[in-house]
């Protein structure tokens, strides 16, 4: 071994010595203690005086390393989570500030600000369409995070939806989540398929079964009738859910200045008075939307999907002017459903204002016909604010870039 690695070594088992005695000072005896003190000086001083005789430091290094092998416990020797832990812990710990502080990574689940971002979607195959390959799979799972679904009919016969029921499972393999569980009847056989609760399944089914219609069960509950038949083997559904858009949120900006009319901002619901009494059962979830109102301005929709603020058109961002428009798939904004929402809604009727009070926020989704919002249960408070959406990491698709 040359000098030079020889007294590196020699540091390495330093530095290890040190440690040994700052973790188990209070667990080795007084005779070890001095021990160590002992054999760190010695191999401390002939780093210092490098000297001629290289077998002196070998000798030095031996002594310390069998003294510690002896009393290093778990800390020496080293070993790979003995070695790592320590830089992993740290890692989590500035991973977990940037993230509280700093920057957040959120993932859409759901179309509420399509054209703009986009949430889960499926990519249905049917008829002749073949399934994608492994190498085809794992492509698309690569660049756009589209996973594979797939239900095989286990015999012969019509099919038919039966039902529908939220099941508990874990994501990621650790962290507990709801899943929906879907069950076909082949013949009378059952067969089930779960997906995320935020996906929208029942589109999927309607184009797996373009003959599909509605029909009223002998209780009167409304069910869907697919009108179809598969033989043993046959996929009963076929299709890829694409990941929604994940972004970037920034955390900190928000702290010196206010949020303004137009920005794209997330926001968490457990903080919006009354939400609890909404039917979708938002009650602790992140969103994002778009600021459509700040506090003192009045809100209103017209008749022809356009938002006003203070009688003129709102025309902060290009949403808002596509919207006004309907460009493209820009379907202009209305008013909620009759049938659906929650007491404290607004902007439910034409001529219906809204006056947003200080401190407050209106959040609209740019898809205005599939979006829960302000509408439906009233004004975000600046309490519940998380921060700003950036830009778009992930997947990487024409949207990939600086959030809109």
């Amino acid at each position: 071994m040359s000098t030079r690695k020889q007294l590196k070594a020699a540091k390495e088992l330093l530095h290890a010595a040190h440690k040994v005695y700052h973790y188990r000072r209070d667990l080795i005896g007084e005779g070890r203690v001095a021990d160590l003190d002992k054999a760190v000086g010695e191999l401390d001083k002939l780093c210092r005086e490098k000297p001629a005789d290289s077998a002196q430091i070998d000798a030095a290094m031996r002594r310390l390393d069998a003294l510690l092998r002896k009393i290093g416990g778990k800390i020496y020797p080293k070993t790979f989570w003995s070695d790592n832990l320590e830089v992993a812990l740290v890692a989590a710990i500035i991973v977990i500030g940037i993230r509280t502080f700093f920057f957040q990574p959120f993932i859409i689940p759901t179309n509420s600000m399509y054209p703009t971002y986009s949430g889960m979607n499926a990519e249905v195959y049917t008829g002749n369409d073949s399934a994608p390959g492994l190498l085809e799979k794992s492509f698309r799972f690569l660049t756009i995070g589209a996973r594979h679904k797939a239900l095989i009919a286990e015999n012969s016969g019509a099919v038919e939806l039966t039902n529908v029921r939220p099941v508990k499972g874990k994501k990621w393999l650790f962290f507990p989540t709801v899943r929906n569980e879907f069950v076909f009847e082949v013949d009378g056989v059952p067969h089930a398929i779960r997906v995320p609760a935020e996906f929208d399944m029942r589109s999927t089914i309607e184009q797996s079964f373009p003959n599909a219609g509605k029909r009223r069960d002998q209780n009167g509950q409304s069910q869907m009738s697919l009108n179809a038949r598969v033989e043993a083997g046959e996929p009963i559904l076929r299709f890829d859910i694409t990941l929604g858009d994940a972004l970037f949120v920034d955390r900190i900006s928000y702290h010196f200045k206010r949020p303004e009319a137009g920005d794209p901002f997330v926001f968490r619901t457990r903080d919006i008075p009354g939400i609890e009494g909404d039917p979708r059962n938002i009650v602790d979830k992140y969103y994002i939307k778009r600021i459509g109102g700040v506090g003192g301005e009045t809100l209103e929709i017209t008749e022809d999907g356009v938002l006003l603020v203070d009688g003129q058109p709102r025309a902060e961002v290009g949403a808002f002017e596509r919207n006004a428009r309907r460009e493209g798939e820009y379907g202009g904004y209305v008013y909620p459903k009759e049938n659906s929402g929650h007491p404290n809604r607004i902007l439910t009727a034409p001529g219906m204002k809204a006056k947003v009070p200080e401190g407050s926020y209106v959040a609209l989704g740019d898809n205005s016909a599939n979006s829960a919002d302000s509408r439906y249960w009233g004004f975000v408070p600046e309490k519940a604010v998380i921060g700003k959406a950036i830009f778009i990491y992930y997947p990487f698709t024409k949207r990939w870039g600086p959030a809109e």
